[in-house]
């Protein structure tokens, strides 16, 4: 059995053909380019272990940038990791894990995955760590018959970034309006902007059933972290769904009166050398399942 680097002219249908036995019907070879060959932050590297000349596992390894201030650091995601179900228990995620890290030194400053319940335990095996800052997602009533600001729901080509506040005190995904238009690309996604005072705030979201409730689901909120709560109001009046569901963090400013914790999300992190996990922010869009 060889290990070898993906070739993204040759191997795609294959690989993806592989995922779908196993992950999920929803991988098509669009999808896996737009994830691995389009991604702003870099083409992803690839590495696939094969048997004579058929592809038996597969790990792709997704290149993200994360800034504070003018610093930015280079990450990498180990995802998409497939094993043929004749070849499983023989060791090859674990030889295509370590031999792709080892392919790609140099190239990243840490390692981060969000892993299930199920894998969690193995990467710790493995040496990796865990992120160790609370990632729980809230659910949330939000009713204001005050309105305060205005709201524009916009088209994906017509948001820039020229008037929003983007300074932050932890590090976060490093946001451009090429890394926006590429991760909200899905027509599932919208956008809005929210204005009061002359101060802008970028709203990206999508609009889901939960348990039966049409639920305004936040996936960026970009912008002066002390209108993210009157945004988010704002929209959901302008929208008329008053039940939102967001990712809890330090630099998403929603406290609403009525909440309720949902689940966590686990996110584990290898090659820390400079403790970067006590200055380190997620957003809901970072840890989608799509990614």
């Amino acid at each position: 059995m060889n290990l070898n680097p993906i070739n993204y002219s040759n191997d795609v249908p294959e690989i993806v053909a592989l995922l779908r036995t196993s992950l999920s019907d929803n991988h098509t070879t669009e999808n896996f380019m737009w994830k691995h060959y389009d991604n702003p932050f870099g083409k992803s590297y690839g590495l696939l272990a094969r048997d004579k000349d058929k592809i038996v596992g597969a790990r792709m390894f997704m290149f993200w940038e994360f800034r504070k201030a003018n610093r930015v650091l280079r990450a990498i995601r180990p995802v998409d990791t497939i094993t043929h179900p004749e070849y499983r228990g023989k060791g090859i995620f674990k030889k295509l894990t370590l031999q792709g890290l080892e392919d790609c030194k140099g190239e990243y400053d840490f390692v981060f995955n969000t892993p299930n319940t199920n894998s969690f335990p193995g990467y710790i095996k493995m040496g990796w760590n865990k992120y160790d800052r609370d990632l729980n997602f809230k659910i949330a009533l939000t009713i204001n018959l005050k309105r305060k600001g205005s709201i524009k729901l916009l088209e994906q080509k017509e948001f820039d970034l020229q008037n929003i506040d983007l300074a932050s005190p932890d590090f976060r995904t490093n946001f451009s309006s090429n890394y926006l238009r590429w991760r909200y690309l899905d027509k599932v996604y919208k956008v809005a902007k929210f204005e009061k005072d002359s101060i802008q705030v970028l709203l990206f979201y999508k609009l889901e059933k939960v348990k039966g409730v049409k639920t305004l689901i936040i996936q960026d909120i970009l912008g002066d972290c002390q209108m993210h709560k009157a945004a988010v109001t704002a929209l959901a009046n302008y929208i008329n769904v008053y039940v939102v569901f967001f990712l809890n963090t330090p630099l998403l400013n929603l406290n609403f009166y009525i909440s309720k914790k949902r689940h966590n999300s686990i996110v584990v992190i290898k090659g820390d050398k400079e403790k970067i996990p006590a200055s380190l922010s997620f957003s809901a869009g970072d840890l989608e399942g799509s990614l």
